[in-house]
């Protein structure tokens, strides 16, 4: 029930034009659950409600550039209302226009199927007799804010309530005003995300079908809308022959992937678009774990018996995956520096039968300092390592935990997880569109590889004649 009553008065009113400058991300929450979002849009929103179990819309940073230039134009409009109401008489004309703003926005949040409580909206809120009602000197702008309370108490989610009600002991008009937009923003952004919450069930059951039909359309209305994929793919099976690799449908694909991981494919795939942040994420927490299983290794290989154990293992561990969560980090080998003095200190504190000589903590950094080269060997063998583990779940096979990485396993299962996720569900909505791509990339090198055989056997030919 709406909770609203009728002792306002009567009458109904058009909806009049917005007033104060609204946030931009609150409109771009409605627009995301509106019918006129493009097919891009609507992709990226389904994918996301699939992807993302948290998925919400939020309110705008009011810390950010945006808010600070919405605060500047919103106290130049708030100060034209005030200068408005504190004249003799009261200029009610921005006023009229909030109130038919607020009046429009009620009607939307209020369900479709509560006809009643729509009709009761218009017919108590009558912008026109409200004019009246200042032509008279008889308009009451409190009784007003009293039935628009009222009726966003009954709307409202619970832990909306304390709020809302708190407007009732402004008496600052303009205060009023500002406290009853903030809320009804709050308002519009739960609906919204309590709709998105709705449609993920229903989502779920059909996303890889929705997302490859809607994918389909978006390349009946441009063609070239795989080019970049195509690219991502050529490039991969061009690296797996200059390695002497086997190249088939499955191995190619299979070997793009892990070439997300490796590297940051530039320009990104249109397949791998609405993922590309997530690889990355995956791709830099990989990182991390093979860096932190080579810092522990050196150390325990360099240093000796009395810091083989799990303890001290995974105090490394920690202390270089606290520095790792920065996003501003591209390699966890840039962090080395900060830490190396940290990791000193955790065999200091380890080896507790003899303080540890400076001779031995130099020893120590120079074994640290290997690991800023990217080519360092023990850095090289646990990625390989990691890789191969990951090409084999990519494949289905679910094999050991690689050597090397026991401290660290549960984290190295944790990304692979993430990153299986992925990679199934990308294949899934994309799985017809590689196969073209691919028996088109297979079927062309192999004529060419073909052709030169040929052109080869005809050299040899001549030659002999």
């Amino acid at each position: 029930s709406s909770g609203i009553n009728a002792e306002y008065g009567p009458s109904p009113t058009p909806k009049v034009s917005s007033s104060p400058p609204r946030s931009p991300q609150s409109g771009a929450a409605m627009a995301a659950a509106s019918s006129d979002l493009d097919e891009q849009s609507r992709l990226q929103l389904a994918h996301e409600l699939c992807m993302n179990d948290n998925l919400q819309m939020v309110m705008p940073d009011p810390n950010s550039i945006y808010g600070h230039v919405k605060q500047i134009v919103h106290r130049a409009f708030w100060d034209s209302v005030r200068a408005g109401l504190q004249k003799d008489p009261p200029d009610y004309e921005h006023s009229l226009r909030l109130i038919g703003e607020i009046k429009g926005i009620l009607l939307d949040l209020v369900p479709a199927a509560a006809q009643r409580a729509k009709d009761q909206i218009n017919e108590v809120m009558d912008i026109e007799l409200y004019k009246q009602q200042i032509e008279n000197d008889s308009f009451n702008l409190q009784g007003v804010v009293k039935f628009v309370v009222e009726v966003m108490l009954g709307l409202c989610a619970p832990a909306r309530d304390s709020k809302i009600r708190s407007i009732l002991s402004l008496n600052d008009p303009v205060e009023v005003f500002k406290e009853v937009f903030g809320a009804l923003d709050l308002m519009r952004l739960d609906m919204v995300n309590y709709q998105l919450r709705s449609l993920r069930p229903a989502l779920l059951e059909n996303s890889v079908q929705y997302e490859q039909d809607k994918f389909r359309s978006l390349l009946t209305n441009n063609p070239a809308a795989l080019d970049r994929t195509k690219a991502w793919l050529r490039t991969s099976e061009q690296q797996m022959r200059a390695a002497n690799l086997p190249v088939s449908a499955s191995t190619l694909l299979n070997s793009a992937f892990i070439r997300l991981l490796q590297e940051q494919v530039e320009p990104v795939p249109e397949t791998i678009a609405m993922d590309a942040s997530r690889f990355l994420t995956v791709s830099r927490e990989l990182s991390a774990v093979v860096f932190s299983a080579a810092t522990i290794l050196v150390l325990q290989t360099g240093v000796g018996p009395a810091i083989q154990h799990e303890s001290f293992a995974n105090k490394v561990r920690v202390v270089v995956y606290q520095l790792c969560s920065d996003e501003l980090i591209s390699h966890p080998r840039d962090i080395l520096p900060n830490i190396t003095e940290k990791l000193v200190e955790v065999v200091k504190e380890t080896i507790t039968a003899r303080p540890l000589r400076e001779e031995e903590c130099q020893n120590i950094r120079r074994m640290l300092s290997g690991l800023q080269n990217p080519s360092n060997p023990v850095y090289c063998l646990l990625w390989e390592r990691a890789k191969q583990y990951f090409i084999s779940l990519c494949t289905g096979v679910v094999g050991q935990v690689p050597a090397g990485f026991s401290v660290c396993s549960t984290d190295l299962q944790g990304v692979a997880s993430k990153f299986t996720h992925l990679v199934s569900y990308n294949r899934g909505v994309f799985g017809p569109f590689y196969a073209d791509i691919i028996s088109e990339i297979i079927s062309t090198t192999n004529i060419s590889t073909t052709s030169t055989s040929c052109n080869v056997q005809l050299s040899e030919d001549a030659t002999m004649s």
